[in-house]
């Protein structure tokens, strides 16, 4: 069985694990890969630099959606809820992820569908903070005039640590449809990236890959103020990238789309990383979708993917032949535990088996199923994958 060793940081200054891209850095570097350091001055090396990963993991990023892991509905009430015992289990759960290979969490500041229930679990909500206290949510790390709420901060801080000292990485989605109406205008938007950029830099966080509005491109109504968020994507990167200009660092920054895996021309030339959403897709569609995207010259990521929220065995292939298609063609893949981490109550640790079966009752099977996906990255990623020694 692999261990991970960490020590404690002492310091902000000194927990320093830094994400970059090739096509930020120049030069000779694979602008289709991931790199990183330990510390400002070191020499940048692909991401699984060392003789515990297979040679072909290099420049990647295997990676999981926990959008919820500081989540905070400040309206429900049904069911008792801790936020920041969600976050610590997320904490408690690094070593297990790392252990597997997986060296990013994707998490979110405004929350994701929850997947509210009234069969499941005992909620009758919807996920939009327009409806209001009785049938919608009220998720977000900001203000309505933009400024930044200390608990989620708190959480935040905590998890940005823990994930750092462990040399992993988080994809910190801004903005998430079906919440931004929280905000009071447009120009509030705007005030959110710049606080939440201006935060990161003063804490020296470094291990981040910023997803600036999550499934950006949604059509229809999802995006309030009339599309604001869609249709200034562009200025709103360039503003967060903008943050950056005396800190001495940047950091990479994109948007993800959402599952039809779209990517204009104009954004590609102006994000650090290409974050899409494969929700749905077939497999040869996202393989062909690939090969195009790596014509911008920038990491292609999958950030969240899903391919049948029911654990079967059949969607289990799926995700699998997914995940093969993004760690071999492109810069990587992220899993999205919809039923296990994302739904209400989250779920964290898998199961200690990952012999998935039909016939296993649900609850069972699910976990069972987070587990055989993380052996499969693992498989990927590692020349010695741990043994089924459970989390």
């Amino acid at each position: 069985m692999i261990r991970f060793l960490w020590l404690p940081c002492v310091a902000s200054a000194l927990c320093a694990t830094e994400i970059s891209t090739g096509a930020m850095l120049g030069g000779h570097y694979d602008p289709h890969a991931f790199y990183t350091r330990n510390a400002p001055g070191e020499n940048w090396q692909k991401t699984y630099n060392s003789p515990l990963y297979r040679r072909d993991a290099q420049g990647k990023i295997m990676n999981l959606r926990l959008a919820q892991a500081l989540f905070h509905d400040e309206w429900m009430r049904e069911q008792p809820f801790d936020p920041d015992r969600n976050t610590q289990s997320v904490i408690q759960a690094l070593d297990l992820y790392k252990r597997h290979g997986v060296l990013m969490i994707n998490v979110s500041l405004q929350g994701a569908h929850a997947g509210y229930d009234k069969a499941v679990n005992g909620i009758d909500r919807e996920n939009a903070f327009r409806l209001g206290p009785d049938k919608g949510a009220a998720v977000s790390a900001f203000r309505a005039d933009g400024t930044l709420k200390s608990g989620w901060m708190a959480r935040l801080e905590q998890l940005l640590r823990a994930t750092d000292e462990r040399g992993m990485f988080v994809n910190l989605m801004y903005f998430y449809q079906g919440q931004d109406e929280q905000f009071q205008s447009t120009q509030a938007i705007h005030k959110a990236a710049w606080n939440i950029t201006d935060w990161l830099i003063a804490h020296n966080f470094r291990n981040i890959i910023v997803d600036v509005a999550n499934e950006y491109d949604l059509p229809g109504p999802q995006w309030d103020f009339k599309g604001y968020i869609p249709q200034n994507i562009i200025p709103l990167i360039d503003e967060v990238r903008d943050r950056f200009k005396h800190s001495g660092y940047v950091l990479p920054i994109g948007a993800s789309s959402d599952g039809r895996m779209r990517y204009p021309q104009s954004l590609q030339g102006q994000v650090d990383v290409v974050l899409v959403h494969g929700n749905g897709r077939d497999p040869k569609e996202k393989a062909h979708r690939v090969a195009e995207l790596r014509e911008a010259m920038r990491p292609v990521l999958m950030t969240e993917d899903d391919n049948g929220r029911a654990s079967t065995l059949e969607h289990l292939n799926a995700d699998l032949a997914s995940c093969d298609i993004f760690f071999h063609r492109a810069a990587g893949w992220g899993y999205m535990p919809w039923v296990q981490a994302q739904r209400f109550p989250f779920r964290y640790l898998p199961a200690t088996t990952s012999a998935v079966r039909d016939d296993l009752p649900e609850n069972e099977r699910d976990m069972a199923y987070f587990h055989a996906v993380l052996d499969h990255i693992a498989g990927l990623v590692l020349r010695h994958p741990p043994q089924e020694d459970g989390p």
